[in-house]
């Protein structure tokens, strides 16, 4: 095959590698918001514990008085 013209080439080398860092981006990305997700629904149990315990202490204190 002759060579190609370089108006004709398609850079596939590029194009992969632009296509394998967006889906590390994405991956990332994902991983970002699960990492939040869990975050937040940790921080969602330690204020029910909270609530639980700021309950108690209030109906300790209302029985010493």
């Amino acid at each position: 095959f002759p060579p190609q013209d370089s108006d004709t080439t398609i850079p596939i080398d590029e194009t992969l590698q632009f296509n394998e860092s967006l889906q590390n981006a994405h991956r990332g990305m994902d991983d970002l918001i699960g990492s939040g997700t869990n975050i937040l629904q940790g921080l969602r149990d330690q204020r029910v514990t909270l609530k639980g315990t700021h309950r108690k202490i209030l109906d300790v204190a209302n029985m010493l008085g």
